[in-house]
């Protein structure tokens, strides 16, 4: 805004008196003129009014109070600006006070009425965001003295989502309807209570000997009919604090790369001040930052040194989380089945498993994790009834954990007691207020009953969701049935989004830690101020309803005027303080606040200089001093232990490729058993794909062993082949990507059976075998092995190994690179040892010689399925010859595993295995460049 501009908006109040104006100037204390202003009779200050616009300053004023006076006295009457104007409208008027909910059902009761809404907003849930919206706009039309004439002029150039054939004249019948009804009803609204008031002689009302209003920048048309009547009491004084254009304020800028930087940075000047007390203030106009604040930035502060005053979103807490957890299950349950992921999900919530079973958290946690592990590994179904795990899965339980400290018959009821306490509760609910008190019930259930209410915070955030679930509780809108039990759940997100926990605090103790709106009219000696951010501070997000071109027509304030009054308050703040730090995030996401640009501007004429980040004592570059470089994972050097363990190992091919890829892994995966934990979900990932189809080739063909393929014994089963695996695998639920899956896979397996179909015409074929198992020793080693099919073609025997994969490359061998004396030369140009080794093992076992031994891959993710998804890695050299070099360089590795002296080593080449690897974490190679 224009330096001075603030004397021109007082001067528009030309109802007022010179004397009745007191103006300041930015850098005197607002607080300690108005004890210079205010009168008493006896150390009673009782006669004399102060309205400020919020509540803090009223502290502020009544301690400077007691330090000047330094005895008791009686003090003045001190209200925000809504406090003074309910303490009028109680002495008119007699009606209830709504809240924003209420506003928002009786808008929607007339909406319904007047059959006025599209059939998506028919439904509450759908309508009550759009209802605050339009609660919000009448609140402020009805405030500014907007007419029912005037918002017709206007009116259709608003979208709003109404019926088409009442959309002319929706927005102010409704404007007009909703207050008429309110005062038919008996019923208040805040701007309502302001025209009350503004229509009123006031002077019949306040009997006081000075009435002072101090701290305003900016009046709405109702505030200002309200000052006017006031002008006429004669010891009525309006203080006025200018934001002229003098700077003597120390200030430091620091632009920080991101969030970290800025709680860092507001750590360290915290630790240099020498003393903190209430003129000592961080601003934080981004409340998700409090936390990180607390937790980090100030950890080395003992919490009573500092008090919290600001608003923290109730959407931001873990109750509303453990809600949202529930909602998502019952959101889930089908046919009385829950969905398991989801109900995993709740039940392992650090609220739900910490309930107390026998007086114990910990006994409760081994039940739910032992649960987990039996659906993960022994049932793993998508959907499951309540009652079946009420009944099956506490005797699966004691398998595992014992009867020595509990009973099946005690876990089962341990379950039902939570099932009924917290799930069964929301499967039905008449109207809201039913839908409300099963929520507030679980949230004391769990109070109760669980180890949360030890948890930080657990109690305020508690209070907070008990006023919230009162509230609606006893609203008009309790009354409201939704159809569908997933509306109650919207609705719950819809109310919660918009509400805060009110961090009180105590005002005067020690350091404060602010919102932006509770600095106002207080002179702070030191601010730190974070989150000094275009989109963030100052967050002028567009009003949803009325865009800038109406409000202009209508005289409402536009996103420019509030633009003015929050850099008034800013400024204000800044231009008392002795010395202020102002941190801000400078990245390619985010570019500092313009409110730094005009102090900056300030600055650099009062200095006749340009200020650059880094070259002037007032802007520091925060930037991280980070190591990239990477180190190099350490050779695992073997001992006798894992010697034990690789004398009785059992080895596989899988195995023997992992270990030429990755020594380390090797040794992560088998010789310390470290494996990557599944989890339950909905979605198939390349594994689970790679079973179901393995499993139904091996049910398919096994029907056929023994037998000669032709196009009549190929019959087409396999649907219901795979029907049953996904019934026993995800149960009778399937949706989704999961369905969708399972049809691709049908179609594939249909490609596979109509390609035998083909082929049996011309060849002979006969299924020998499908998922045969055996061990065989080799190069005096144990090997374990399972065929997926074993087939005798025109009389010779192929092995066939089943790939999801459609590609070749990886399982290739290079022998034309390949050199049994280059080490490096095997895991370079070796894609797979896994068809020789099957070539060798079956040739053993049943004596036949490895020539007339064919092996394949049979790659069922090629785009069409023919001869060419047969991959044989041998016939690139004559097969004798390929033969001899695998079995030459098995044999080494063989003795090189099971060598003391040679160490575990990690893989040559970081880029290509180590992306994937689930041992990334262990042993650093996410940090290793290629």
């Amino acid at each position: 805004m224009d330096m001075n501009q603030s004397k021109e908006l007082i001067d528009k109040l030309d109802f007022l008196s010179e004397r009745q104006k007191i103006i300041l100037t930015s850098d005197q204390d607002l607080i300690e003129s108005i004890v210079s202003v205010i009168d008493s009779e006896n150390l009673n200050y009782s006669q004399n009014v102060v309205v400020f616009p919020g509540k803090r300053p009223s502290h502020y004023l009544r301690k400077t109070l007691a330090e000047k006076i330094n005895t008791s006295f009686i003090p003045p009457r001190i209200f925000s600006i809504d406090e003074f104007i309910n303490f009028i409208f109680k002495k008119l008027n007699d009606t209830n006070s709504i809240e924003s909910i209420d506003a928002a059902g009786i808008i929607y009761e007339i909406c319904i009425k007047n059959n006025s809404l599209t059939t998506f907003f028919q439904k509450f849930d759908n309508f009550f965001s759009i209802g605050l919206k339009l609660f919000n706009l009448f609140e402020e039309l009805y405030i500014e003295g907007i007419s029912v004439d005037k918002l017709k002029e206007v009116e259709t150039l608003v979208e709003i989502p109404v019926n088409s054939r009442n959309s002319l004249r929706f927005l102010s019948q409704t404007y007009k309807e909703f207050y008429e009804l309110l005062i038919n009803r008996n019923l208040s609204t805040r701007s309502l209570r302001y025209r009350t008031v503004a229509e009123a002689d006031l002077n019949s009302y306040l009997s006081f000997q000075k009435i002072i209003f101090a701290g305003f920048f900016a009046f709405t048309k109702t505030e200002k009919i309200i000052l006017e009547k006031l002008s006429k009491i004669e010891n009525f004084f309006l203080v006025f604090q200018d934001d002229d254009e003098a700077l003597n304020t120390k200030i430091k800028f620091y632009s920080c790369p991101d969030t970290h930087g800025e709680i860092k940075v507001a750590g360290k000047i915290i630790k240099e001040f020498d003393s903190l007390d209430e003129r000592t203030v961080i601003v934080l106009p981004d409340a998700e930052n409090l936390f990180p604040l607390v937790r980090q930035g100030i950890s080395y502060l003992d919490e009573r040194s500092y008090n919290i005053s600001m608003g923290y979103p109730l959407s931001r807490t873990p109750i509303y989380g453990f809600f949202i957890t529930l909602f998502e299950l019952l959101s889930s349950i089908e046919n009385d089945m829950v969905y398991v992921p989801f109900y995993l999900k709740f039940m392992l919530h650090p609220y739900t498993k910490n309930i107390f079973f026998k007086n114990s958290a910990e006994l409760s946690r081994i039940v739910f994790h032992e649960m987990e592990e039996f659906f993960k590994f022994e049932k793993p179904l998508l959907f499951i009834e309540l009652k079946w795990i009420e009944k099956e899965v506490p005797s699966k339980i004691i398998q595992n954990i014992g009867e020595s400290f509990l009973s099946a018959e005690e876990i089962s009821e341990h379950i039902k007691f939570i099932h009924e306490n917290a799930i069964k509760k929301f499967l039905s609910f008449s109207n809201i207020k039913e839908f409300v008190n099963a929520c507030r019930e679980l949230l004391i259930f769990i109070y109760d009953k669980s180890t949360a209410k030890y948890h930080p915070l657990f109690y305020p955030y508690v209070e907070a969701f008990l006023t919230e679930f009162e509230k609606l509780s006893n609203s008009l809108i309790n009354k409201i049935k939704f159809e569908f039990k997933q509306s109650y759940f919207n609705f719950f997100k819809n109310y919660i989004a918009s509400q805060n926990i009110p961090f009180e605090g105590i005002p005067l103790n020690g350091l404060q830690i602010l919102g932006f709106l509770e600095t106002r009219n207080i002179k702070f000696k030191k601010v730190i101020f974070l989150d000094l951010n275009e989109g963030v501070f100052p967050n002028l997000s567009e009003d949803y309803l009325l865009p800038y071109r109406i409000r202009k027509i209508l005289g409402l304030p536009t996103y420019h005027d509030r633009e003015k009054l929050i850099y008034y308050y800013f400024s204000t703040l800044i231009r008392g303080a002795e010395e202020v730090h102002i941190a801000y995030i400078k990245n390619d996401r985010y570019e500092r606040s313009r409110f730094i640009e005009k102090l900056i501007w300030i600055i650099e004429k009062k200095e006749g200089a340009i200020l650059e980040d880094n070259q002037s004592d007032l802007i520091h570059s925060v930037i991280y001093k980070v190591n990239l470089a990477g180190k190099m994972p350490d050779n695992i050097v073997k001992n006798h232990e894992m010697m034990d363990i690789l004398k009785n190992f059992s080895f596989s091919a899988t195995a023997i490729d992992e270990y030429l890829k990755c020594g380390l892994k090797f040794y992560y995966s088998y010789v310390l058993g470290i494996k990557k934990e599944k989890d339950i979900s909905s979605d198939l990932d390349r594994c689970d794909i790679g079973i179901i189809v393995h499993e139904a080739l091996k049910e398919y063909f096994k029907l056929r062993i023994g037998r000669v393929l032709n196009e009549k014994n190929l019959t087409n089963e396999i649907e219901k082949i795979l029907d049953n695996i996904f019934l026993k695998q995800y149960g009778n639920k399937i949706r989704g990507r999961v369905y969708l899956l399972k049809l691709q896979t049908l179609d594939r397996l249909h490609e596979i059976i109509k390609y035998y179909q083909e082929i049996s015409k011309i060849h002979k074929i006969e299924i020998i075998s499908v998922e045969e198992f055996f061990e065989e020793t080799f190069f005096d080693s144990r090997f374990t092995c399972r065929l997926d099919k074993v087939e005798k073609v025109n009389e010779k025997i192929f092995i066939v190994d089943y790939k999801i994969t459609g590609k070749q490359d990886h399982l290739k061998i290079k022998f034309d690179r390949l050199s049994t004396e280059d080490r490096q030369s095997w895991a370079k140009y070796i894609g797979s040892f896994q068809i020789p080794l099957y070539v060798f093992l079956y040739s053993q076992k049943y004596k036949i010689n490895p020539q007339n031994l064919e092996g394949y891959y049979f790659l069922l993710g090629r785009n069409v399925i023919d001869n060419d998804a047969f991959f044989n890695p041998l016939n690139e050299i004559e097969k004798g010859q390929g033969l001899s070099i695998i079995s030459e360089i098995m044999k080494s590795l063989l003795a090189e595993i099971k060598n003391l002296e040679i160490p575990f080593q990690p893989t040559y080449d970081f880029k290509k295995n180590c992306k994937f690897c689930d041992y990334q974490a262990i042993c650093g190679t996410f940090t290793v460049p290629s």
